[in-house]
């Protein structure tokens, strides 16, 4: 009853869904909480944390797992120094670019901005960039600009060597870069959230995935109330269609996940970005096929795979995983495969509240709920491990169904091109 009171209170609080997250999440950032607090009994610790601002603000810091690393999806800040360089400054000379980066974590994602910019001789006067977070500390990290190596990822870190200096305790980002991003904290479903808009370019990338719907809702208000008309957004690729639906129109680019805010008066679209209307729920159900492809059989979770494509239980480079704990996930695995499903969910769940960003866990949850044929988690489950790894072929698969099951084929072909991008990269 404790855990559900708390989930609630962190639902109202930040929109968070516990079971996008994974509850165990929830209830090991409150035993660490309490073993603080040095309270024993979890009534006390309510009336403790409702009374206590200070206390929200740190068990949320326990509940919200940073993942983030410099130019995750390099295509992306290739688009935005097109965009800004080719359109929006010959468009608005003598303006001033404005980009807010939400949530901003320990600053990675607002310092590749930057650093894109400058990589592409954009002078710093030319732009001004947020970068907003929940989180007070990893707003310090980020104003401090140190970094270890998982901030680091991919093979093209020759960035690193132009930006950074190596220190003992990682590298150093030089402070000319540091001085480009104006940290605050904010929480996106505070009605004063940003208030300082418009912007016409925001970063905002897998917030929503864990968010309830009407977080969602609200978080979707609010990006459209900051962004300026014909603005750009930026989202997660999960997050996409999400956007699309709530009204925002497409930009069309391969490998980037974005919308364009529409124009109230005139509805004109812009050629560079073309732009679709998004299909009602009504007609969503009326294009439904009747030669869908079934999903795969309950007692089927792990199909055979092609040699060239065997499936990778290892934990994320970036998190190193005890053995004990990585037996805790292969055990739930194997129950699965024996269609021991709830004991299976039971354990994962388990294995999760331990490691948050273990892709191979959040996509076992996904097969389970999608044999339990609960689509809605199913679909949320894979979004996440496709998000901790987005070259997850098998999730992207399981995507790609899910949309081909919806009616929304052309979003399928979308995530089955990835996957193959996938596979023949292999």
């Amino acid at each position: 009853m404790t855990q559900n009171i708390i989930e609630s209170f962190l639902e109202e609080k930040i929109g968070l869904d516990s079971i996008a997250i994974g509850r165990g999440v929830v209830e090991k950032a409150v035993r660490q909480r309490m073993a603080q607090c040095r309270l024993h009994n979890a009534d006390a610790y309510v009336k403790y944390l409702v009374a206590s601002n200070e206390e929200w603000n740190l068990l949320i810091e326990r509940v919200v797992v940073p993942e983030t690393w410099f130019f995750r999806n390099r295509k992306v800040f290739e688009y935005l120094v097109r965009f800004a360089r080719d359109i929006w400054f010959p468009k608005n000379p003598g303006r001033i670019l404005r980009i807010l980066s939400i949530p901003c974590s320990t600053g990675e994602e607002p310092f590749s901005i930057a650093m894109a910019f400058m990589e592409a001789g954009i002078k710093k006067d030319r732009y001004h960039i947020d970068g907003i977070d929940i989180s007070e500390s990893a707003l310090e990290k980020g104003k401090l600009g140190v970094y270890g190596p998982g901030s680091f990822r991919g093979k093209d870190l020759r960035f690193r060597n132009r930006f950074f200096h190596s220190r003992d305790d990682g590298y150093q980002l030089f402070s000319h870069v540091r001085e480009t991003v104006r940290f605050k904290v904010g929480n996106v479903l505070d009605r004063r959230f940003a208030s300082g808009g418009p912007y016409d370019v925001i970063f905002c990338r897998n917030l929503m995935i864990y968010m309830s719907p009407a977080a969602r809702n609200k978080t979707l208000e609010t990006m459209s109330r900051l962004l300026a008309e014909n603005g750009i957004f930026f989202c997660g690729h999960a997050e996409r269609q999400t956007a699309l639906d709530w009204g925002f129109d497409a930009v069309h680019e391969t490998g980037v996940f974005a919308c364009r805010k529409r124009c109230r008066e005139s509805g004109d679209q812009s050629p560079s970005m073309p732009s679709t209307r998004p299909l009602l729920n009504r007609e969503i159900h009326e294009k439904k096929s009747t030669s869908i492809p079934k999903p795969p059989a309950a007692n089927d979770l792990y199909p055979p795979k092609a040699p060239d494509s065997p499936t990778r239980f290892e934990p994320t480079a970036s998190v190193p995983q005890p053995e004990e704990k990585v037996d805790l996930f292969l055990k739930a695995r194997a129950l699965a495969d024996q269609g021991a499903l709830p004991k299976a969910l039971e354990l994962c769940e388990v294995f999760l509240g331990d490691n948050p960003v273990h892709a191979e866990a959040h996509f076992l949850m996904g097969l389970i709920y999608e044999a339990l044929h609960n689509e809605a988690k199913a679909e949320a489950f894979f979004n996440k491990a496709v998000y901790l790894n987005p070259d997850h072929f098998e999730a992207l698969n399981q995507l790609a169904f899910i949309e081909s099951n919806r009616g929304n084929q052309g979003g399928a072909e979308r995530l089955r091109q990835r996957a193959r991008r996938v596979r023949e990269s292999r």
